[in-house]
């Protein structure tokens, strides 16, 4: 579907503009601090000072580049890390029993009575029904979602959800990021029911799958939503790319790109002691230390309570 397809590139173009002006900022915050080690003396200095009132300027702008460019490495890292073990322990709970022929498609079964379809893999996605799906679908039917999945699996939509999500979960600076991800969902699913569609030469089979699956308890099925109902009978569905959110992005690269130039201009290499990062580590640690401690408080507070309710 073009418009999935142009949804996607406007997020990779946004995201791209994101993360070059990020790499830019961590490579002049990076180019602007003194490396050498500290003796011990500098570092309880500055821990004791626990203040700024001796940095300049310049400094402060190269720590918050800094901040901001490791905070989007964090965040890229902990979002594909958690999407990858999410993946992982989704997959070892599966129990795959054979393949079966489902419209031309090749498809995985998976023990299961429940009617589950999906399809998951990031370089070489997979089409998996259950049992449950085999037994309450007819030929028909099971061949239009095996091609609704298939298309999925041939545009590899589970990489590009991937990418989307640690795209918009690392640049935290760009929301708009977020919504687009959630739209080219929407998009992919109504793409690949028109690859069934045509696949197949008609709604009906498709529309009677998921209706099936909807009127089944407990059935696992990616993406039925009532706006998916609505495209798949024809109707438009409406939705505008959110301008406010774009011109905010756009915004908010150009700043930080404007900042990234104006720091490197009026800072000299080398510009920042590496106590004076230390001493941000501390006073850092001192403000979330409370915090912290409050909430593991109420966690143990919360359980003690439950277990004496039990």
């Amino acid at each position: 579907m073009a418009n999935a397809r142009r949804l996607y590139r406007l997020q990779l173009g946004l995201g791209a503009l994101g993360l070059l002006a990020t790499a830019l900022a961590l490579v002049v915050a990076l180019t602007r601090v003194r490396l050498n080690r500290p003796s011990l003396e500098a570092i309880g200095e500055a821990c004791r000072q626990m203040g700024l009132t001796d940095i300049s300027p310049g400094s402060l702008l190269v720590l918050l580049l800094g901040s901001v460019s490791l905070a989007v490495v964090a965040l890229a890292f902990r979002s594909a890390f958690g999407q990858l073990r999410a993946r992982r322990r989704f997959l070892r709970g599966l129990r795959v029993i054979g393949r079966a022929d489902a419209g031309g498609y090749e498809t995985l079964i998976v023990d299961d009575p429940r009617p589950q379809a999906f399809c998951t893999g990031l370089l070489r996605p997979h089409i998996y029904v259950s049992r449950g799906t085999l037994d309450l679908l007819d030929d028909d039917e099971l061949a239009a979602v095996a091609a609704h999945e298939a298309h999925h699996a041939q545009r590899r939509d589970p990489l590009r959800m991937f990418i989307s999500r640690t795209l918009s979960d690392a640049l935290f600076f760009m929301p708009v990021l977020g919504r687009l991800a959630d739209r080219y969902a929407a998009l992919a699913e109504f793409a690949a029911d028109e690859a069934a569609v045509r696949r197949g030469g008609s709604r009906r089979p498709l529309a009677a799958a998921l209706l099936a699956f909807e009127e089944t308890p407990n059935a696992v099925v990616v993406g039925i939503a009532p706006e998916r109902v609505d495209h798949l009978l024809g109707r438009t569905a409406l939705w505008q790319l959110p301008g406010a959110l774009l011109a905010g992005a756009a915004v908010t690269v150009a700043g930080l790109l404007a900042l990234v130039l104006h720091t490197a201009d009026a800072t000299g290499h080398a510009s920042v002691e590496l106590p004076v990062l230390l001493a941000q580590a501390c006073m850092g640690g001192m403000a979330v230390l409370p915090a912290l401690l409050g909430a593991v408080a109420l966690l143990a507070s919360r359980r003690a309570l439950a277990r004496r309710d039990r």
